[in-house]
């Protein structure tokens, strides 16, 4: 990311992920350029809470990155921002209407430094 450090106010992580073989590395970069009291506002499908479902991402994650340009369907959204050194302050879950729930899990929410 071309920007230098602490210059942004907000960033947006919304289907990202996919095209990024390193999500930890994408969120540091994300990270760098945050201003101390910036904000990264997030929208990502992934892991389920449900063991059924989970355990059909899983089985399907590999097939699927293939045919949907890398995506992943398995993961654990929260843990990465956390591992990304990003604090959720806010966070919402569901189900998307009408998307088959092995894809259709989605996080959203805030977090900061």
């Amino acid at each position: 990311m071309p920007l230098r450090y602490g210059v942004a106010n907000l960033h947006t992580l919304h289907d990202t992920r996919h095209p990024i073989p390193d999500t930890l590395r994408a969120l540091e970069g994300m990270r760098r350029v945050l201003k101390p009291c910036g904000k990264l506002l997030f929208s990502e499908h992934g892991r389920a809470p449900d063991d059924n479902i989970r355990q059909w991402q899983n089985r399907m994650d590999g097939v699927w990155g293939k045919i949907a340009g890398g995506c992943h369907v398995n993961r654990d959204i929260p843990t990465l921002i956390g591992e990304g050194g990003f604090n959720i302050t806010t966070i919402d879950t569901m189900y998307v209407p009408n998307t088959p729930r092995v894809l259709g899990f989605t996080y959203w929410g805030a977090a900061t430094l």
